[in-house]
């Protein structure tokens, strides 16, 4: 079951949440050097393995391309992976990783849909894991949702405890919630677990929760925490230190089986800084404590990782964002007006730090010729910010044409800057 949950952990932590409109791709290459005390510290491997004690450089390709029209939303993604350690007694890792991801929206709010994956490291050891999950999730609102998962993971070992060869299967279940109670705060919650065990999540489990902020210019701050629990069992030999009658009774002492339960409490911060639309710079502290219930399992013991690296994302445009917009902005009697050329239907608002990242938006006027007017009275200073489009129950942020500036608002997507002098 121990190992059960680790490798639960990594197959959801692996998903995402969102969509884009239309078509896009993104290419993201992460290097990362930092010292583990422990391999489930590690987001690729989640085996429990103290011996890994070691500095570390973990590289990654990672490309992801993503198309919506019509309901339909279908990302791809995945690339290679490798790991060397800085111990000349411990092997380097390697391997990599694909996930396909499918949704059909059944209403405005509710979406259906199918994940796969597979990932393959090797290293002291090799191991294989292939997993499917149909998928259901209810946007309670634009900025909240809940999703649940379900499906089978299968995984081969190769070389791992002196065994040439070992395959399970793996029936698992996801639970998880997100909202946004504004644009500067994003909650996240998920129970991850085994269908066998449903409903009684007692004899193995995964709780998750994590808060980030999201700082000026696409900088976040997050802390994550979790909670698992897993049961197994074993035997162990009750002698009544009695002399066995008549003599030469080979009575054997009573055996008894003993159910055992170890729980795992994982704490970590993260945070992000942008340089620019391209590097972003990342470190993090994560520590974790597992915790035997019964004192002849052992005392409890204490992990920790510290990490730090950089990350550089490429957005090409193998096409065309006819779809896009190019807001002009010029200053006019001491406000600064907003024109926006726009061909949709709906009605567009203004969303951004200059209104605290109001819902409601600031909306902006058709004027003639599908041009939409927008004025504000803003101090100097750099502002970011976004334009929603609404029509009837449905909200949609509206891409930003190349000529825009843009930053990564942290979350998938790009803000729009505004520079006020």
């Amino acid at each position: 079951m121990k190992k059960n949950l680790l490798i639960m952990c990594f197959i959801f932590s692996l998903t995402t949440c969102g969509f884009s409109q239309q078509w896009q791709t993104i290419f993201y290459l992460d290097t990362r050097v930092g010292y583990s005390t422990n391999s489930y510290l590690n987001p690729f491997l989640s085996e429990w393995d103290p011996a890994m004690e070691s500095g570390y450089n973990f590289t990654s390709f990672i490309g992801q391309t993503s198309w919506y029209n019509d309901g339909h939303s279908f990302s791809v993604m995945g690339g290679p992976l490798y790991m060397p350690v800085f111990n000349e007694q411990q092997d380097n890792w390697g391997g990599g990783l694909g996930l396909l991801n499918y949704n059909y929206w059944l209403s405005d709010k509710i979406s259906a849909g199918l994940e796969g994956g597979a990932s393959y490291m090797t290293g002291a050891y090799s191991r294989t894991l292939l997993w499917a999950q149909p998928q259901l999730t209810w946007f309670i609102s634009p900025f909240t949702l809940l999703r649940t998962k379900a499906g089978s993971n299968f995984r081969t070992y190769r070389n791992y405890g002196g065994v040439d060869q070992t395959r399970d299967r793996l029936d698992l279940y996801s639970l998880e919630f997100e909202t946004w109670p504004s644009y500067k705060w994003r909650l996240r919650t998920a129970l991850h677990g085994e269908l066998d065990a449903f409903p009684d999540i007692r004899e193995g489990f995964n709780s998750q929760a994590s808060v980030t902020y999201f700082l000026r210019d696409g900088a976040s701050v997050t802390v994550s925490g979790s909670w698992a629990q897993y049961q197994y069992e074993s035997t162990t030999t009750e002698d009544n230190g009695t002399t066995p009658f008549p003599p030469g009774n080979d009575q054997n002492p009573s055996t008894i089986s003993v159910t055992n339960v170890d729980r795992i409490i994982n704490m970590s911060i993260e945070g992000t800084f942008p340089v620019n639309k391209q590097f972003t710079l990342f470190a993090g502290v994560n520590g974790v404590q597992l915790r035997p219930e019964s004192e002849s399992s052992g005392e409890a013991v204490t992990e920790f990782k510290v990490s730090g690296g950089l990350r550089f994302s490429f957005n090409p445009h193998f096409r065309s964002k006819d779809y896009s917009i190019n807001p002009e902005w010029k200053k006019t009697k001491g406000e600064q007006e907003v024109r926006i050329r726009y061909s949709g239907e709906g009605q567009l608002f203004l969303v951004g730090n200059f209104n605290n990242w109001n819902k409601t938006g600031i909306p902006l006027t058709e004027s003639s010729d599908n041009v939409y007017r927008a004025q504000l009275l803003l101090e100097t200073g750099a502002y970011e910010y976004k334009v929603l489009k609404v029509q009837g129950r449905s909200e949609d942020w509206l891409p930003f044409s190349n000529k825009v500036y843009t930053v990564d608002d942290g979350f998938g997507s790009e803000n729009a800057m505004l520079l006020v002098e």
